[in-house]
């Protein structure tokens, strides 16, 4: 009898094991949480990547082409964002052994993904979880988003190669699923109707007056576009600003305080965001090159639900230098008879019509730079251009994107100290830290010689 009870509380033991084994099984999987302890975050979806799964309302399938040896890689991206996606599935698919199968379907490249959704097909870039994010909110709408970039003007190009050009920014711009094409309005005299925006990048020769109304025209019929403009004079464009509210100073931003550790105090930090849609998802900072300010034309801060208002300032320790020309040899001290104290509107938006839900939308930043291929991979530029683009295209996704993995970040470093601690570097950096090590080495000399 002793025996028999023994096995029975054996089982029994077992069984309550098991049961609880079963429970913990059964309660992760309706509450499944991840920790992500990488440095790079990449085990970690992007708030933008979620907010994009978040519109996908029917089934979404996805096969991916990969490369023998990457099939992991390409599987725990997938995996994550099914996790956040129900209606999500997908498949990965050998392209060596497939090769039928993968050309049937315009596949020519490993890393591609076939995309199927709501009786559409489309083959985009997988490489990435910013382009294949890209890829499905480029399949969620029905109608291309067609980026149009204005030329004519000495305008930054879209080609990569020069670190003035925009070729990393319309690589980004591709992988969100945007079609890049090049505008000149001195030809076509109006703005194609399948524009989702318009985009003046950098012109250093003003506009001529046609040019000009035909932005008008495509601004009241509803149309979007973003003004990336530096510290040139121009006046026709400057004045055309000005009628929509916003005003172009003849300056240059200087903040000596806060700036890109290595660098003249024209490279501006940009740290304060207003609850706008294109700025409200904007979690670090943004550097600006040689910046100018963008103001209201009546002054004060203006409506960020209607209307012309500043949206993004510098810190409170910049301050506007009148002149351009004075600053072209760097930074200049602040003379409170001719320049303004911080902070500094350098971003401006405005609303055009009376309807705000068929307004056009105007964004104006007082710099190119910032989007340039020396500047764009650093802290918040990225998601400052990207946002911006997307208040005006009125896309629902809204969030930080991924960080760019590539570490070739130009010329300039990543990393924005004040002057005070900047000094401090270079006092441990070249004064104590040799200091210390020569005073090591005289008190061993001195040792070893009394012991002699």
């Amino acid at each position: 009898m002793s025996r028999l009870a023994h096995w029975l509380a054996f089982v029994l033991s077992l069984l309550a094991v098991l049961a609880v084994a079963v429970a913990v099984q059964s309660f992760s999987d309706l509450a499944n949480r991840r920790w992500d302890l990488t440095a790079s975050q990449m085990l970690t979806l992007s708030p933008y990547t979620l907010s994009v799964l978040g519109e996908v309302k029917s089934p979404l399938r996805i096969d991916l082409f990969y490369e023998r040896g990457e099939r992991q890689r390409s599987r725990d991206l997938l995996e994550l964002m099914r996790d956040h996606s129900k209606l999500l599935t997908f498949e990965l698919v050998d392209l060596d052994r497939n090769p039928a199968r993968a050309k049937e379907h315009h596949v020519e490249h490993y890393d591609q993904a076939l995309l199927h959704y709501d009786g559409r097909e489309v083959v985009v870039s997988a490489n990435s979880e910013e382009s294949l994010t890209g890829g499905i909110a480029r399949i969620l709408h029905e109608r291309s988003r067609v980026l149009y970039f204005v030329g004519g003007h000495r305008e930054r190009s879209l080609a990569a190669g020069s670190n003035e050009n925009l070729g990393r920014a319309a690589q980004v711009l591709r992988n969100e699923g945007y079609v890049l094409r090049e505008l000149s309005l001195l030809q076509l005299h109006a703005v194609p109707d399948d524009a989702s925006a318009v985009i003046l990048a950098g012109p250093e020769v003003d506009l001529a007056e046609g040019e000009l109304t035909a932005l008008s025209s495509y601004l009241e019929r509803g149309g979007s576009v973003l003004v990336l403009v530096d510290p040139v004079q121009l006046p026709r464009l400057e004045q055309w600003i000005a009628g929509f509210g916003l005003k172009l100073g003849n300056d240059v931003v200087i903040d000596s305080t806060n700036r890109v550790y290595g660098s003249d105090g024209t490279n501006v930090v940009v740290p304060y965001y207003r609850d706008h849609e294109a700025t409200r998802t904007m979690d670090m900072p943004s550097v600006l090159g040689r910046a100018r300010s963008v103001e209201l034309a009546g002054g004060g801060e203006g409506d960020v639900a209607q209307g012309a208002s500043v949206v993004a300032r510098t810190a409170k320790e910049s301050f506007a230098a009148s002149d351009p020309s004075r600053t072209r040899d760097g930074a200049v001290a602040f003379d409170a008879q001719r320049d303004r104290q911080g902070p500094i509107g350098i971003m401006g938006v405005t609303l055009v019509g009376a309807d705000p839900a068929k307004a056009g939308r105007l964004a104006v930043i007082g710099d190119a730079d910032f989007a340039s291929d020396s500047f764009f991979a650093l802290l918040g530029n990225k998601n400052l251009l990207v946002n911006t683009l997307g208040w005006l295209v009125q896309q629902q996704a809204q969030g930080a994107r991924p960080q760019m993995e590539s570490t070739q970040l130009g010329p300039m470093s990543p990393m924005y100290v004040s002057d005070d601690l900047a000094q401090w570097i270079f006092i441990l950096a070249v004064i104590v830290q040799p200091a210390v090590f020569l005073v090591v080495g005289v008190g061993v000399v001195v040792a070893r010689r009394r012991r002699r």
